[in-house]
C-alpha cells in the first residue's frame, strides 16, 4: 500500500508539471474603430482599439503597439484606458514623437473589450482621405507574447482638401474595421523597437512580464520542462522496478 502511494505522488507530480509545461499559444484579435468615419473640418470624433478573441489559459495582460495617423490632418486630443487598461500617457507610455505604446492591466483579462480610446480633431488643413492605423502589434499574457498584425480604418473629410486613398503597409496584412478575421503571424516573442520610456514589471500567477520598451522573449521553457519530465519518469521507473525486486525476495 506504501508503494502505491509514493508510485502516485510521483506520478501526480510528473503530470503536474506536464500541465504547467504545455501550454497553448496566445492568439487574439485587434480592431480600431471609429464613431463615424465621414467627418468635417474641426469635428472631434474617437477612435477604439478593441481586443477580441482572446485564447489563453491567463488572458492578455500587456499590449504594444505603434499608432500612426495623419499629423497635417488630425489633432490627437486625448487618449483614455478602458477596462483596467493604464492610459497611454505622453513621455511615459506613449512616445508621440514615433507613436509607440507600451501598456498593461490591473489583471490578466480573457473578456472582449475597449483596451483604450482615442479622441481626434480634424483640423482646418486636412485631406479628404485619412487613415488611423495600429501597426506592429504584441500582446502578452505573462508568458510569451505574440504578435499580431496590423489593423486600420479608413476615413473621409467631406470637405477636405483632395487625395488619393492611403493604403496600408503592404508588407504588413491588414485588418478590416470590425472584423474578427485578424491574420497572426509569427508567435515567437517578437517585440517593438523604439523609445516608449516604458518600464512595467507585473507579478500574475507566478508569471513575471517584465518590459523595458518591449515584451518578454519566449525562452528554452519547454526543453527544461522535457528534460525533468523524462528524469522524474527514470527516477519513478527505476524506483518502482526496485520495491517490485524487494517485494519477490520478502515473499521468498
Amino acid at each position: 500500500m506504501k508503494k502505491i502511494m509514493i508510485l502516485s505522488f510521483m506520478l501526480v507530480m510528473i503530470l503536474g508539471i506536464m500541465g504547467n509545461g504545455v501550454q497553448a499559444a496566445l492568439s487574439c484579435n485587434m480592431s480600431v474603430q471609429a464613431s463615424k468615419t465621414e467627418l468635417t473640418k474641426n469635428e472631434v470624433f474617437t477612435v477604439n482599439v478593441n481586443l477580441s478573441n482572446i485564447q489563453s489559459e491567463k488572458g492578455v495582460i500587456a499590449l504594444q503597439a505603434t499608432l500612426e495617423y495623419d499629423k497635417n490632418s488630425l489633432e490627437l486630443v486625448e487618449m483614455e484606458g478602458k477596462n483596467g487598461w493604464e492610459t497611454p500617457k505622453d513621455n511615459k507610455t506613449y512616445n508621440a514623437a514615433n507613436g509607440k505604446i507600451a501598456i498593461d492591466r490591473d489583471e490578466p483579462g480573457n473578456s472582449a473589450e475597449t483596451v483604450f480610446s482615442i479622441t481626434f480633431r480634424v483640423k482646418e488643413s486636412s485631406k479628404q482621405n485619412l487613415l488611423v492605423s495600429l501597426r506592429d502589434i504584441v500582446v502578452a499574457d505573462g508568458t510569451k507574447p505574440a504578435k499580431i498584425s496590423q489593423t486600420s480604418q479608413n476615413l473621409t473629410v467631406t470637405d477636405g482638401t483632395q487625395n488619393p486613398v492611403p493604403q496600408p503597409d503592404p508588407d504588413e496584412p491588414d485588418v478590416n474595421p470590425g472584423d474578427n478575421n485578424t491574420t497572426n503571424t509569427n508567435n515567437n516573442g517578437s517585440i517593438i523597437g523604439g523609445n516608449t520610456n516604458k518600464n512595467v514589471t507585473t507579478n500574475t500567477a507566478g508569471k513575471n512580464v517584465s518590459t523595458n520598451g518591449r515584451l518578454p522573449k519566449a525562452g528554452n521553457n519547454g526543453v527544461i520542462f522535457i528534460t525533468i519530465i523524462g528524469l522524474i519518469a527514470i527516477v519513478a521507473v527505476i524506483f518502482f522496478l526496485k520495491m517490485r525486486l524487494l517485494n519477490k525476495e520478502m515473499k521468498s
